[in-house]
């Protein structure tokens, strides 16, 4: 392990912890809310128990420095949820907030939704006829 590399991230951490981790008591660490001290850093061995506060809230606030800092330690990324389609019920990768339905589907549910549409229309305009005429 690079120890510049490895004292720079360090230093930043505890920076980036000190300004912005509401759980932040002192350089050593943080207390965690179910009471277990986690230390963000031992001073001799690099890295000690990683605070999931820290990791969670505070570090995706700085993009650069979580890459560098996931990379050193070799903590994984965390991976995206994923959404479930409505009408099959597979897992999706949602593309925008809107998104319900897998790319499968999709098609099938926007034919029957305007087969319904079509079938409503012709009935209101079958009616108007009738009732004027």
């Amino acid at each position: 392990m690079n120890q510049r590399k490895l004292d720079s991230v360090k230093s930043k951490a505890k920076r980036l912890a000190k300004a912005e981790c509401a759980n932040f008591t002192g350089n050593e660490g943080c207390y965690v809310t179910c009471g277990n001290r986690c230390i963000l850093f031992y001073e001799s061995e690099g890295i000690g128990n990683v605070c999931p506060y820290f990791i969670k809230a505070v570090l995706p606030g700085d993009h650069k420095l979580e890459s560098e800092y996931r990379d050193l330690f070799n903590i994984p990324t965390e991976k995206k949820s994923t959404d479930l389609c409505e009408e099959c019920s597979r897992p999706i990768e949602r593309t925008s907030n809107r998104q319900k339905y897998c790319g499968e589907c999709r098609g099938e549910v926007r034919k029957t939704k305007e087969k319904k549409r079509q079938q409503e229309r012709r009935y209101v305009n079958t009616h108007k006829r009738t009732h004027l005429g």
